[in-house]
């Protein structure tokens, strides 16, 4: 008789089979556009396209990336509904497609009404490879070790911040001091990336002659069989979008998760004026954000054996705790300090994107997965999205000390609700 799917194997370890690595680089590589174009960029082009625009348009700008981080919400919910009537992996390839047509485009903007309409069309398309589609993928291909799988794809988050701030000047150097070549650059990845999904991605494991979890004691059928009884049950499934709703722990994920999102958008978008402001030079914080980028590679990973070894919940608490001390040592106006914050800020990068959706797995199972993570995912964007314009107006206007107690009073309260957060799956796995 074949063994079932929860057969012993290790939760932490990375034999994911060619095929489950395959979709993890690609996932990966996925996220490191969409940080790298949306997010990272940011410390470098803002100046630039203000410089184009005239004076006065950085805070609007910065405006900007909030207002097209919430129009990406509603890019959230459209993404799910459209993996869900084709193919995931045509839905991801889609959202990659229109980005590389708005890269394009982008890097020729001259008054600020073409760059909101690009970066809004880039960041509906990257809620969508790098958040909606790719990462379902990931749950359906990784159902019981998603928590070290993500900390592997999550990787592309801090290496875009270890590495995006170099890139991007070094192609604006490259254009003269114009975007161009950069968006350019951006736009052939996009579209790279997307014929490869096409072609060679499937949505689940199954499909693709694999073993859930890489999982060689599941023979092929009885996973097929499993697979069919799965989607099966996902047609009759209670666990609709006005169930989710009314559910209070939707919310307390959403609200908690969020403000990690809005923490890490916040300090890695505004890392060079921050700094600036403190009296660094840039060549030392294009150093420290190096620093912190590739610690927080490593970061990834660890928050990803840390979610396998003490479940996502418990993982989130002690990140959250990482990211106070990390804020803290950040405020304390001496240059030992903020040196000292990096590791920990980089604990926080590394563990920021990885636990919704290993949380939405260990609640809601594998088959109920798909609908909570389309109705959390939206919410959790929805705060992460005033990360950018928080922490870049009131640190501009009030100073980046002021934005960061208000980042550390908000890491507290997310804290406080993610404990109240009952765990105990209540889905269909």
């Amino acid at each position: 008789m074949a063994k079932k799917q929860n057969d012993d194997i290790s939760l932490v370890s990375a034999n994911f089979g060619a095929k489950g690595w395959f979709v993890i680089i690609i996932t990966f590589l996925s996220i490191l556009l969409d940080s790298s174009l949306i997010n990272d960029s940011l410390n470098v082009t803002i100046d630039v396209f203000g410089g184009i625009f005239g004076d006065g348009s950085t805070n609007l700008l910065y405006a900007f990336s909030t207002i097209t981080a919430w129009i990406a919400v509603v890019g959230a919910i459209f993404w799910g509904f459209l993996s869900k009537k084709i193919n995931i992996r045509y839905a991801w390839a889609i959202s990659l497609g229109i980005t590389a047509i708005a890269c394009f485009v982008w890097g020729h903007a001259t008054n600020p009404a073409v760059y909101f309409i690009c970066l809004a069309i880039s960041s509906v398309g990257g809620m969508g490879f790098a958040y909606i589609t790719s990462l379902n993928v990931i749950s359906n291909w990784f159902p019981r070790k998603k928590g070290i799988a993500m900390g592997w794809v999550t990787i592309g988050f801090p290496l875009s911040a270890a590495i995006t701030a170099n890139f991007a000047g070094a192609m604006i150097g490259v254009g003269r001091g114009s975007p161009v070549v950069l968006y350019n650059v951006y736009g052939v990845c996009a579209a790279v990336l997307c014929i490869i999904v096409a072609v060679f991605i499937r949505d689940w494991p199954e499909e693709a002659g694999a073993w859930p979890d890489n999982n060689h004691k599941f023979d092929n059928e009885a996973a097929r069989a499993e697979l069919a009884q799965g989607l099966e049950y996902m047609k009759t499934s209670t666990w609709i979008p006005s169930k989710l709703l009314k559910t209070g722990k939707v919310w307390m994920i959403g609200l908690s998760l969020g403000v990690m999102e809005l923490l890490s958008l916040g300090i890695m978008t505004n890392f060079v004026p921050r700094m600036m402001q403190s009296g660094y030079q840039m060549p030392e914080i294009l150093r420290m954000l190096a620093i912190s980028g590739i610690l927080a590679i490593f970061g990834s990973v660890g928050c990803g054996v840390l979610d396998a070894k003490v479940g996502p919940k418990k993982a989130i608490q002690i990140t959250m705790v990482v990211a106070i001390i990390a804020i803290v040592l950040n405020l304390i106006p001496n240059r030992v300090c903020n040196y000292i914050s990096l590791p920990f800020l980089a604990i926080m990068l590394g563990g920021a994107a990885n636990y919704l959706v290993s949380l939405t797995n260990t609640i809601w199972g594998r088959f109920d997965f798909p609908m909570a993570y389309k109705v959390l995912k939206p919410m959790v964007a929805a705060v992460g999205a005033l990360g950018v314009s928080v922490v870049g107006i009131i640190g501009r206007n009030a100073g980046y000390m002021v934005a960061y107690g208000v980042l550390a009073v908000l890491t507290v309260i997310a804290l406080i609700v993610i404990t109240l957060v009952d765990d105990k799956l209540i889905g269909r796995n």
